[in-house]
């Protein structure tokens, strides 16, 4: 372009000065529209993502959002699936029936889904029919495909598969068609995660609830056993007794057969929460109290019981204290046939301690009868413990008291 300087003379201005010519002028604005047409889609499909909640649906909306940005009407995405070692057409946009959900592509390098999927890397073929380095798929010959795109989907690091966009009319795809396609698939490969890390999350949970279920059923058989073995024992100390004679030996096989009854009752608490590994000192006892209510017509077993979570072991040790310290107030404490016996726990959280006391307004404590082992059973089992039986002065009756510490 001439023009006129000040002084009259021509000039000719030339390089980054000239004015640009009106079909540049033309291609840049087209350039410019694109990448904002890129941009607005980009932002869409980012924010569809993360409101998705299905796999199926997400994956459809990333084809027709690649279609719509590249200007193109054939898009799919590819599963990579390991252990048939193919890529799966997941979903896609302007294919035939029978496309979708059943076509599979090879992962080797001749596959121009296979080679992204190997390399990593962004694909380009212009001329897909003619090109001697990859094969042309039967899928895209019947929709006439020329030109082809590729990129990754990655998945924490890991290519998940393949997101391809293809032309039926020759094209060069641009590195900004590229970098779309590539962002498109980095946020398809983020919501991927997304879904995944919830599925293994849902997965474990369901197999945590079906461990846990399996975990009640066998601990619901294992005290149907444990309850069949304690009535087998107790049937055989029964039919011992009644061969017995001896007065004194009848009185110990019952106490044995009381002992086993005390033991198979925690078994019962234990069988009525299988998920839990202690077991509820207050219904426990209650129960053991429950049962020694129904001996003696005219004594009354008061209880006032706080709950403390105590293991099986100490437990049984604790329920063998108590129900041999109620039993001997039950039989020997009340000669006239009435009276009270108290049974108390309390549970000191702040100090970590237990307390249990049994106490009776009968006629008090007399010399030990020849042949007992009740009250050196009862300081034993208080060692287990790690506490000590101690029998307290009362103004009427006997009073014991047991302190422990509440460690399960």
């Amino acid at each position: 372009m001439t023009i006129r300087d000040m002084r009259g003379t021509n000039c000719t201005v030339r390089g980054s000065h000239a004015m640009p010519k009106k079909s540049d002028a033309s291609q840049t604005a087209a350039e410019l529209e694109r990448v904002r047409r890129y941009q607005v889609i980009l932002n869409d499909f980012g924010r569809a993502a993360s409101e998705t909640k299905q796999l199926a649906q997400l994956l459809h909306v990333v084809c027709a959002q690649a279609a719509r940005g590249i200007g193109i009407r054939h898009t799919k995405v590819m599963r990579h699936r390991p252990t048939k070692g193919d890529l799966l057409v997941e979903a896609g946009v302007g294919w035939k029936p029978g496309v979708v959900g059943q076509t599979t592509l090879g992962t080797d390098v001749a596959s121009p889904a296979g080679r992204t999927l190997l390399a990593r890397q962004p694909t380009r073929i212009d001329d897909l029919p003619n090109d001697p380095e990859f094969r042309y798929p039967p899928s895209l010959q019947d929709h006439g495909i020329v030109s082809a795109l590729n990129v990754p989907v990655t998945v924490d690091g890991i290519v998940w598969g393949v997101l391809e966009v293809d032309s039926e009319t020759p094209r060069h795809f641009s590195e900004d068609d590229v970098v779309f396609l590539s962002a498109m698939a980095n946020i398809l490969g983020l919501a991927l995660q997304a879904f995944l890390n919830q599925k293994f999350a849902e997965d474990t949970v369901a197999r945590a609830v079906r461990d846990a279920e399996r975990q009640k059923m066998l601990m619901r058989e294992l005290a149907h056993r444990d309850k069949n073995d304690f009535q087998m024992i107790i049937s055989i100390l029964l039919l011992q007794i009644r061969k017995q004679r001896d007065p004194e030996a009848i009185r110990g096989f019952r106490h044995a057969v009381d002992r086993i009854s005390a033991i198979s009752m925690l078994h019962d608490q234990l069988a009525m929460r299988p998920d839990q590994p202690t077991i509820d000192t207050a219904a426990y006892l209650e129960a053991l109290c429950g049962n020694l209510r129904h001996r003696c017509a005219g004594i009354t077993i008061d209880t006032r019981l706080d709950n403390a979570e105590l293991s099986h072991e100490r437990a049984v040790s604790l329920g063998l204290i108590t129900n041999e310290l109620v039993t001997n107030a039950v039989k020997y404490a009340f000669p006239d046939g009435s009276g009270t016996v108290r049974v108390e726990f309390t549970a000191d959280e702040g100090r970590g301690q237990g307390c249990l006391i049994v106490a009776d307004n009968g006629i008090g404590m007399g010399e030990p009868r020849p042949g007992s082992t009740g009250l050196t059973l009862v300081a034993g089992l208080a060692q287990q413990l790690g506490g000590e039986v101690e029998q307290e002065p009362t103004e009427r009756g006997t009073k014991f008291r047991l302190c422990f510490l509440l460690v399960r």
